[in-house]
């Protein structure tokens, strides 16, 4: 039942984008910066003894005595967080500004993409504040990773689940609300313990649905290569291992827009109760009757 509601919902979100198809170019803008992200920290953990061996030369030609390589990890941490900064500063201004737009569709307008710019720019002190504080939340768990055994890691993995289910409605509470993170990480909070089950049951749906489609899409490419190999086609292999580049690309485009849609309407209903346009009120209210109605708890009760 918990799965047909995330079902339900994540499909009354895709009749919305199909609605607003010119708001895909807020998620290639952030889908190109999070594999940014993604490259960074990859580079960071594959090339951490470099970036340490690099930072003490560094270090050493102002200060003598390399052995002390404190400064070297806090001049590779600030360089980290630097990256994480202007790239999730991308991300997180290209989401408002998506998030933005659907609330504009729920309150029955027609949201454009100067709208949702527009938006975007009138909280970026708000978004850059978010972004700082999640570059250095970001940050400090990617160093404290990369020094600790495989249960450290294990945990601190768990630590930044909760950390991302906490912040599950920040986006939209700057989009609409335009207060300061640690406000909004409260009012995320809050509205999630109104949704708790539900709520996540639609994002892991999305996340489920764009996996298995990875998963096909991969399936088809390794298919294409060993195909290729077998008929030493080297073109073939070029135009294969791009097609499905190009695929997955796109899904990830998709499957953030969609993910950012579903968002701002659960947020919207969570808020005011009010059915957003475009959702259906059945599907609405059973989202958050049951972790209401229930008494269902959340990890924060």
């Amino acid at each position: 039942m918990r799965l047909q509601k995330g079902l339900d919902i994540t499909r009354e979100s895709w009749q919305v984008l199909k609605r607003d198809r010119q708001l895909l170019v807020f998620p290639i803008l952030s889908t190109s910066a999070a594999i940014l992200i993604v490259c960074t920290v990859v580079s960071a953990f594959l090339f951490s003894a470099e970036l340490d061996r690099w930072a003490v030369e560094f270090v050493a030609r102002f200060d003598g005595d390399a052995s002390d390589s404190i400064g070297a990890q806090a001049l590779v941490f600030a360089g980290l967080l630097v990256a994480y900064f202007v790239q999730w500063s991308i991300v997180i201004y290209c989401n408002t500004a998506l998030v933005g737009c659907a609330l504009i569709r729920f309150s029955g307008g027609e949201p454009t993409i100067k709208d949702g710019l527009r938006l975007a720019t009138k909280r970026l002190p708000q978004i850059l504040a978010w972004a700082l504080l999640t570059s250095v939340v970001g940050a400090i768990l990617s160093s404290i990773e990369q020094r600790l055994s495989l249960l450290g890691k294990i945990i601190i993995t768990i630590i930044g689940l909760q950390w991302s289910v906490a912040c599950y409605f920040v986006v939209p509470v700057l989009a609409e609300e335009g207060t300061g993170p640690i406000t909004a990480i409260k009012r995320s909070v809050g509205l999630l313990r109104k949704i708790w089950g539900e709520g996540l049951t639609g994002n892991i749906v999305i996340v489920i649905g764009s996996l298995v489609v990875k998963t096909l899409l991969i399936g088809l490419g390794v298919a294409g290569v060993l195909l290729a190999h077998r008929l030493d086609s080297s073109v073939m292999t070029i135009v294969t291992v791009a097609m499905v580049a190009l695929a997955l690309i796109s899904l990830g485009i998709f499957t953030s827009a969609l993910r950012q849609i579903f968002l701002a309407g659960l947020y919207e209903y969570a808020k005011t109760g009010r059915v957003p346009d475009g959702f259906s009120e059945n599907s609405m209210r059973r989202a958050l009757a049951t972790s209401v109605n229930q008494g269902r708890t959340s990890p924060w009760t």
